[in-house]
């Protein structure tokens, strides 16, 4: 009881709330691409990226906002170059979003090496973090355990879970979160009503890219205050795997994040435990990849119905159907 008591507390769900921010941030940047009829698995260079040049800009800015701003600047840079490679010149989308993944993980290593002379991480140099916000009076009103679950984080994680109900009325209230979902699910009908399914999926990479930016400068920012090699680990696939099954809806895109940030949380807390290191760091995407499963084995009665369907139709039209 005791081992429970001290891995299940407040503490950990405050580490689930930093470690789902992150992951919240580029899915939900992810989600715009989604609704517009666009697989985006490139999210995982924007984010790599951002957070790169998010430390550089700190740390030649001596500010943590411009930071931040560097940052996205960079995301919004691969966001365009996805869009024109995917939109205007109509090249495969896993094919271009694998090519700008490897592209992020080289030229952060090149760039490290050429400016800093170092390869692995940027520790110091005069980094400057995003700032914990303290909410006044909240620790008097609700004590000190509940008022550190809604005290004390940075910006950006605030900016992740205040986003999931705007994006939710984004999607359903205004036009163009209804012309993004028209031109996703109904291309040829989008256009037959005059809406320019190009500029609207441009619009969703640059959406996709800041918030991806975002994501990238809080990892390197606001959770950490470094760069390292590879500092995204893989939560950029994380988000894709989410988008898979929630099909870009912001409430479960939350539940989702929050899923694999309790996750990544409580393989934090378990390395303290004296587990083996390498079955710990693969628990988050073992839920990933149980997560897919549950997915695909939900599917399988609408696939069956649906192959079913097209070999009764197929059968029932005769072999003159074929010549």
């Amino acid at each position: 009881m005791e081992v429970l008591n001290a891995l299940f507390n407040t503490a950990l769900l405050v580490a689930t709330l930093r470690t789902t921010a992150p992951i919240l941030l580029v899915a939900l940047g992810g989600s715009f691409t989604t609704k517009a009829g666009i697989f985006n698995i490139g999210l995982e260079g924007q984010m790599l990226i951002a957070a790169f040049f998010a430390v550089l800009g700190s740390i030649w800015t001596g500010s943590a906002l411009a930071g931040v701003l560097c940052g996205v600047l960079a995301a919004l840079v691969f966001a365009l170059v996805f869009a024109v490679l995917v939109v205007s010149f109509r090249a495969n989308e896993v094919v271009v979003g694998l090519a700008l993944n490897i592209l992020a993980g080289g030229m952060t290593i090149s760039l490290m090496k050429a400016i800093f002379g170092t390869r692995g991480s940027v520790v110091g140099h005069g980094i400057v973090g995003l700032p914990k916000l303290q909410i006044p009076g909240l620790r008097e009103l609700l004590g000190f355990s509940y008022a550190q679950l809604l005290s004390g984080y940075t910006p950006l994680v605030y900016v992740a879970f205040l986003a999931v109900p705007a994006l939710a009325l984004f999607y359903r209230r205004t036009r163009l979160g209804l012309h993004l979902r028209v031109a996703g699910e109904k291309p040829e009908a989008a256009e037959a009503l005059g809406i320019r399914v190009a500029r609207l999926r441009y619009t969703a990479s640059l959406l996709c890219g800041l918030f991806a930016g975002l994501a990238g400068a809080h990892h390197s920012l606001g959770y950490i205050t470094m760069f390292t090699e590879n500092m995204a680990s893989g939560r950029g696939f994380m988000a894709v795997a989410i988008l898979i099954f929630s099909a870009g809806d912001p409430g479960k895109l939350l539940a989702g994040c929050l899923a694999f940030g309790f996750a990544d949380a409580l393989s934090l807390r378990l390395q303290t435990f004296g587990l083996p290191s390498y079955l710990i760091l693969a628990l988050p995407y073992a839920v990933a990849l149980l997560a897919l499963f549950a997915l695909a084995y939900r599917a399988r009665p609408r696939l069956f119905r649906e192959s079913a369907e097209t070999m009764r139709r197929a059968l029932s039209a005769g072999p003159s159907s074929s010549i």
